[in-house]
C-alpha cells in the first residue's frame, strides 16, 4: 500500500488524510479537491470523538483555538421540544455518567429520574453559569469552530505533513477487470492509486460507480432541508449548542469566537423555504442574511467499503445536523479503517465485510438516537402532529421504547465499539423529554438500590453544584488561551496552562 487517494477536500476528506498519514508515514497520501465546489459547513460542532482524533494526530488544543475560531462545547441545550417552554440537556457530566460497575447502572442518573429532578440537575453548575475553570486547554473534549477556518487550518497541517493536494474535477472512475478502482480521470490529469477514500459528499462519485446503494431513512427522520446563516459576535459565549424546536423542525445556534453559526433544519413537506426563512427572521430583532440553503436526505450506503474504496463523511452517511454526528462518524470510520488497512488485501473480503457490518450498525445507532429526540409531546403544528402520529419508529426504538419507560436502557445493547451513542446518552434524552415513568423509578430506587444514596454521596454533589475557585467567563478563558498562544513561554497562574511555541 504505497499510495492512497482521497476524493474531496472538505472536513471528512481532510480528517481522512491526516489520520492516514499519521498511520502510514511511508505512503503517499493525496487529496483531489475542486476549488469550484464549496464545503457544506452546516454544522460547526464536534462530539467527544474529536478529542481522540486531536490526540491521535497530535493537535495542540491552543493551536486549534487560535487558528479555527474554536470555543468550548460542553453539550447541547434543547429548547421547547415538548412545546412547554422548558429545556433539557444532552451534556453528560462526570456525576450523571458515573457508573456503578456492580449493577451496571448510573446511580446519580437513576436518582435524577427517580426524584424527577429538573434538567439542570443533570449538568454541572459551570455549564449553567457559563464559566470555565483552569487549566483552560483541558476544559472539554468537544469544540465549536468556524468551518472555513477549520478547513484552512487542516490544509496547512496536511501540507506541512507531506500530504499532496490537486485542484481538479473528476470526469471518470476507471475500474480494472476485477472491478477494483484503477484510477480517477480528471480534467487536468489522471490519478492512479492502490486505495481510494470517497469523500465527495452527496455526489458519491466513486462509491456509486462501485454499486453502493443508498438506504433511505426519510420515513424515520423526515428532515430534508436546512437554511444556514451567520449572526454577529456577542460578548458572552455559551458553552453549548442551542437547539430550539420550531414549527417544522429546529433551529441551531453555535458560538465561535467571532460570530454565531445558525440554521433552521426542517421538512419541506410542511413548510416552504420562504416561510421557513420568514419564521427565522421573527427570531431576531435585527436583519439576518441567509448564507446557504441545503437539501439532503437521511440515510446511509449499504456498504461503506467496496473493493479498494471506503466512503467517508457525507458520501457514506448523513442523518441531519442534530447532535453533530457527521464529523464524529467520520472520525470513527477512519479509526476503523486505519486499524484494518495495513492487513487488507485484494484477495479477501474478510476485513471489508466486517467493516461494513460495523458501520452499518454505527449508522443505525445514529438514526435510532436522533429519532429519539422527536418522540415528544408537541402537537402545535402540522409537522409535530405528523411526527406524533406518523413517524415510523426504527426497529430498535420500537423494540425497546416501552421497556425504557420503566427501565434504563442497558449497556449490553450498546456495546459495539464504534457506536457513537451509548445507553447513558439515551438515558439523558429520555429523562429530558419526560419519557420515563418516574413513579416506577422512585419505587425501584427506594426498594432495590438503597446503596445508591451512598454512591451519590461519594460523588461530592456539592462540588457538582458549586462554582469553582478561579472560574472565569468562557470569553475570558478563550482570550487567555489566545494571549498565551502568542507568547514564547508562559507560566501565568490566572491563565492556567503553560506552553512553548
Amino acid at each position: 500500500m504505497d499510495k492512497i487517494t482521497i476524493l474531496g477536500g472538505g472536513t471528512a476528506g481532510l480528517i481522512s488524510a491526516l489520520m492516514l498519514k499519521e498511520s502510514m508515514h511511508h505512503a503517499t497520501i493525496q487529496v483531489i479537491e475542486s476549488s469550484k465546489i464549496g464545503i457544506i459547513g452546516v454544522g460547526e460542532g464536534s462530539t467527544e470523538h474529536w478529542d481522540t482524533f486531536m490526540k491521535y494526530i497530535e493537535i495542540d488544543p491552543a493551536d486549534l483555538i487560535a487558528n479555527t475560531g474554536a470555543t468550548y462545547k460542553l453539550g447541547i441545550r434543547f429548547e421547547n421540544w415538548n412545546g412547554d417552554g422548558k429545556h433539557y440537556w444532552h451534556a453528560i457530566g462526570r456525576e450523571f455518567g458515573a457508573l456503578d460497575e456492580k449493577t451496571g447502572l448510573y446511580p446519580y442518573a437513576y436518582k435524577c429520574v427517580a426524584e424527577n429532578t429538573d434538567a439542570d440537575s443533570t449538568v454541572w453548575k459551570e455549564v449553567l453559569n457559563n464559566t470555565v475553570t483552569p487549566p483552560f486547554t483541558q476544559v472539554s473534549n468537544q469544540y465549536h469552530f468556524d468551518t472555513n477556518k477549520l478547513n484552512d487550518y487542516f490544509h496547512k497541517l496536511a501540507k506541512e505533513r507531506g500530504i499532496l493536494f490537486f485542484d481538479d474535477e473528476i470526469d471518470e472512475v476507471v475500474l480494472d477487470n476485477e472491478g477494483f478502482v484503477n484510477s480517477l480521470v480528471g480534467k487536468k490529469q489522471t490519478y492512479d492509486s492502490d486505495f481510494f477514500v470517497d469523500c465527495s459528499g452527496f455526489n458519491r462519485v466513486i462509491s456509486s460507480k462501485l454499486g453502493a446503494k443508498w438506504i433511505d431513512c426519510s420515513d424515520k427522520l423526515p428532515m430534508n432541508s436546512a437554511i444556514a446563516f451567520p449572526t454577529p459576535r456577542e460578548e458572552e459565549i455559551p458553552q453549548y449548542t442551542n437547539s430550539k424546536a420550531m414549527s417544522s423542525g429546529w433551529m441551531w445556534r453555535i458560538p465561535t469566537q467571532d460570530r454565531f453559526g445558525n440554521g433552521y433544519v426542517y421538512c419541506d413537506k410542511f413548510i416552504s423555504d420562504e416561510d421557513a426563512e420568514k419564521e427565522l427572521r421573527a427570531e431576531f430583532d435585527y436583519d439576518i442574511t441567509i448564507g446557504k440553503k441545503i437539501k439532503f436526505g437521511a440515510g446511509y450506503v449499504d456498504r461503506h467499503w467496496i473493493k479498494n474504496c471506503v466512503s467517508v463523511g457525507l458520501a457514506g452517511m448523513f442523518v441531519e445536523p442534530l447532535e453533530a454526528s457527521s464529523i464524529g462518524s467520520s472520525i470513527q470510520q477512519m479509526f476503523g479503517l486505519i486499524n484494518t488497512i495495513h492487513t487488507w488485501s485484494r484477495e479477501t473480503t474478510t476485513y471489508s465485510d466486517r467493516y461494513n457490518a460495523d458501520f452499518r450498525r454505527v449508522a443505525e445507532n445514529i438514526v435510532d438516537f436522533i429519532q429519539l429526540h422527536y418522540i415528544t409531546k408537541r402537537d402545535d403544528s402540522e409537522f409535530w402532529r405528523w411526527v406524533k402520529d406518523g413517524l415510523v419508529l426504527t426497529d430498535f426504538n420500537k423494540e425497546n421504547f416501552e421497556s425504557w419507560r420503566t427501565n434504563f436502557p442497558s449497556h449490553c445493547i450498546f456495546n459495539d465499539h464504534h457506536n457513537m451513542f451509548k445507553n447513558i446518552n439515551f438515558i439523558q434524552v429520555l429523562h429530558g423529554l419526560e419519557l420515563f415513568d418516574h413513579t416506577a423509578f422512585k419505587k425501584m430506587y427506594k426498594e432495590r438500590y438503597p446503596q445508591f444514596e451512598d454512591f451519590c454521596t461519594t460523588l461530592n454533589l456539592e462540588a457538582h453544584n458549586t462554582l469553582h475557585d478561579g472560574a472565569v467567563s468562557h470569553r475570558e478563558a478563550i482570550d487567555s488561551v489566545l494571549r498565551g498562544y502568542k507568547t514564547d513561554y508562559i507560566t501565568i497562574g490566572d491563565i492556567g496552562f503553560a506552553r512553548k511555541n
